[in-house]
């Protein structure tokens, strides 16, 4: 085969890998209003939430639950466990707790401060379905949890080498490995264990997430892979214009206003 046969195949390689991508909307979704926080879980179910009341649109039923926590204060995160469960937490309060699929309190609510913690800023769920993941910010001290039997499994302090006051912006398990990724544009991964296994400095104003196995960036209007290779490309979003993009399971959530458009990318 000649050399510019060759570049031509080529070609078409890259070119089948950029334009065979294509962008599939499931589903839209409806908000309270354009300013609460909100999360889905595995079903497809809606989350919102705004102070400490959380309201849950099922998708079988009309009517959104509604349940107000006043002991929280102001809640900081819901996240999404399975479609029965999702976790509860409030910064302010340093409290956290465990929530059906009703918004009923599956058990009492975890109180922080009785632990040898400082200020618990971040949390995030596991797979493994007893632990989560803590990030003690005036510690600067990770912390694998186990909420079965309230104890601290797996502690690192110092984990990103002595940073005054480390800000995270994203906090997530993926593949097992937990990702944290930090303000001034640092990246760390650690393994189950909280072994540090990669480190890297990305430039500002980058987004990641975990997707199709992969972890992924997002920069303005498109996305490709952390690392990318002669197989990856950069794809471009289905919706340029959005207040909030999420990727939740493997499915992409743009936020317009009230509206959410949820997209699975089609390989």
């Amino acid at each position: 085969m000649s050399v510019k046969s060759s570049l031509f195949l080529l070609f078409l390689f890259l070119e089948g890998l950029v334009f065979g991508q294509t962008w599939q909307l499931e589903k839209e979704l409806l908000l309270k209003d354009s300013t609460y926080r909100w999360t889905s879980d595995e079903w497809g179910q809606l989350y919102q939430w705004k102070e400490n009341t959380i309201w849950l649109q099922q998708n079988q039923n009309q009517a959104a639950f509604q349940e107000t926590y006043k002991i929280l204060g102001e809640i900081s995160e819901v996240q999404a466990i399975s479609g029965l469960r999702a976790l509860v937490f409030s910064e302010g309060q340093q409290m956290m707790g465990i929530i059906d699929n009703t918004l009923q309190l599956k058990e009492d609510l975890l109180a922080f401060y009785n632990f040898n913690f400082s200020n618990i800023s971040k949390v995030a769920i596991s797979n493994r379905p007893d632990f989560i993941w803590l990030f003690d910010q005036y510690r600067e001290r990770l912390i694998l949890f186990n909420i079965n039997t309230a104890q601290a499994v797996q502690v690192v302090d110092n984990c990103f080498g002595g940073i005054k006051d480390a800000q995270i912006v994203q906090f997530f398990e993926y593949q097992q490995n937990l990702i944290c990724h930090l303000s001034d544009g640092r990246f760390f991964e650690f393994d189950r264990n909280l072994t540090l296994v990669k480190m890297l400095t990305l430039a500002p104003n980058i987004t990641l997430f975990g997707y199709q196995n992969e972890i992924w960036l997002q920069d303005q209007n498109w996305i490709e892979k952390l690392k990318p290779s002669f197989q990856s490309s950069r794809i471009e979003l289905p919706i340029q214009n959005y207040q909030q993009l999420q990727v939740l399971q493997d499915r992409l959530y743009f936020q317009q206003g009230r509206k959410i458009s949820v997209y699975r990318l089609k390989m």
